[in-house]
């Protein structure tokens, strides 16, 4: 050592000296993984999968195969193989997410790994090599944000609702050469699991493994199960057939006989739309409007029907327009000389505001469409008050409408009441009468609506339990289905004269 230098401290000296430590080398095939390091022997459609590692995969598997299972398995492989890469798995739930993980946690302890959490996710797994493996709830509203997800992993595919996917499909954009894999028991014949599968989409490879098949499940419990259920039931769970549920309300078939091609009510900014000195009477209001923006004389037989569900926070507000019109059905009669007509409803209108909307912005929004000139001022406003009460009625009431204003109360009970203009309407009532109105032909859906397909999710969503109707437990959303029904009751009722 030259004079004046000082030597390196011990602490600096055995960090030279300390060897330094690779990462462990896993098998490229997580087939090889699972067999080799894991000690895990798939059966053969588990096998087949983890050979196979395609990019998009649905797997169609019956109860107690092992979806979770293998699942796990290539979760980790994948994390393990791809360093900082991000695994995300999606379920219906939080707690069904975590139970995924914590299988993933089982499998890293037989590799000598110790779990630990990823310091910013409850549910999370973070590697040695900085690859993340997080499980997320199925609720749109938390899982936003997330980005450069290099493995999707949908778990109880066919529960978890169209709107959720949709959210997290765009987490895979950014990642080079995603893979989405979609896991399921069948749950009926409607949703994105069962449309993927079904579809004649080559991108995807699609995996059937019902429970006849899986050498873990003996015929006997087979033979027990199939007495103690439904033989739709069964099939659904254990041989993996898209059975409509029993307690649904509207099957497949009958909500895709509800769509008409008709377009839809464009109401757009066309003509200004200005606010009127208040003038208490209503007619009055009208008239006054007709001459400021010279609105069209109303079509004979044409009204519309504006039925709103509030919503803030958790709930859309949402906005269905029911056109009610008279439509010639044959020639003119002989004696009369009158032509026969029939009465049609058709929902030309949806729409669903941003969650969060202020109130006031809700009910200026709202006040604007019923005074828009395509309306022809022939329109009621049909509001659903329950929860938010008399203080949002006013604010409808101080923006000087031009249609009547109806506020509906909805309740458990089993007998509507009036007062003046406002309702009290059981809630069940509502919904048997858009169930009788879709049953009979008489109310149809636009196709071209943007929303139309979220209407149609829900309305698949509805059961019947006990003689009450009720979204599906778990359904995030009812919003449009009640917009849609609270017009269509003041449809019908308004030509009862009532």
């Amino acid at each position: 050592m030259r004079s004046g230098e000082r030597a390196p401290r011990a602490s600096a000296r055995a960090k030279q000296a300390k060897p330094h430590l690779t990462q462990p080398v896993f098998p490229p095939s997580a087939l090889d993984f699972a067999i080799q390091s894991l000690g895990f022997t798939p059966d053969p459609p588990q096998a087949r999968l983890l050979a196979e590692n395609p990019l998009r995969c649905i797997l169609n598997c019956s109860r107690q195969w092992g979806k979770s299972t293998v699942s796990a398995v290539k979760a980790l492989h994948h994390a393990l193989t791809n360093p900082e890469s991000f695994t995300a798995i999606i379920s219906p739930s939080a707690r069904q997410s975590a139970e995924l993980v914590r299988k993933i946690e089982r499998l890293l302890r037989k590799l000598s790994i110790k779990p630990r959490g990823d310091g910013g996710n409850e549910i999370s797994i973070l590697l040695p090599n900085q690859s993340r493996i997080v499980g997320l709830p199925g609720k749109d509203s938390t899982i936003r944000g997330f980005s450069s997800v290099s493995l999707l992993i949908v778990d109880e595919a066919a529960r978890v609702p169209d709107e959720l996917y949709l959210a997290v499909r765009p987490m895979l954009a950014a990642a080079g050469n995603p893979q989405l894999w979609l896991i399921s028991t069948p749950s009926g014949r409607s949703g994105f699991f069962y449309e993927t599968y079904t579809s004649p989409d080559p991108a995807w490879t699609r995996i059937s493994v019902p429970a006849t098949e899986c050498r873990r499940i003996s015929p006997k419990f087979l033979a027990e199960e199939r007495a103690s259920m439904s033989a739709g039931f069964f099939s659904q769970e254990y041989l993996c057939e898209f059975i409509e549920s029993e307690d649904t309300l509207f099957t497949t078939d009958t909500l895709q006989e509800v769509l008409i091609p008709i377009p839809g009510i464009l109401l757009g900014p066309g003509k200004p739309i200005l606010h009127v000195p208040l003038i208490k009477d209503i007619h009055a209001r009208m008239q006054l409007m007709a001459m400021l923006h010279q609105i069209p004389q109303p079509r004979a037989g044409v009204y519309y029907y504006i039925g709103v569900d509030l919503g803030q926070k958790h709930d859309y507000t949402a906005i269905c327009i029911i056109e009610r019109s008279l439509v010639i059905t044959g020639p003119r009669d002989a004696a009369t000389f009158e032509y026969p007509l029939e009465k049609r409803y058709i929902v030309r209108y949806l729409e669903r505001l941003p969650l969060d909307t202020p109130y006031p912005e809700i009910v200026r929004h709202i006040s604007a469409i019923t005074r828009h000139p395509d309306l022809c001022g022939s329109a009621n406003l049909i509001i659903d008050s329950t929860g938010v009460g008399q203080p949002v009625v006013d604010l409808f009431k101080a923006e000087r409408l031009i249609t009547r204003l109806v506020p509906v109360t909805l309740t458990a009970g089993h007998h509507a009441t009036r007062h003046g203009d406002a309702w009290n309407i059981p809630r069940n009532d509502i919904l048997l009468g858009l169930e009788i109105g879709l049953r009979n032909n008489q109310l149809r859906i636009a196709d071209t609506l943007k929303d139309a397909p979220c209407l149609i999710e829900e309305l698949r969503n509805l059961r019947r339990r006990d003689e009450q109707i009720s979204p599906l437990r778990g359904a995030h959303h009812d919003d449009l289905v009640f917009a849609t029904a609270l017009a269509y009751w003041r449809a019908t009722l308004h030509d009862k004269g009532t």
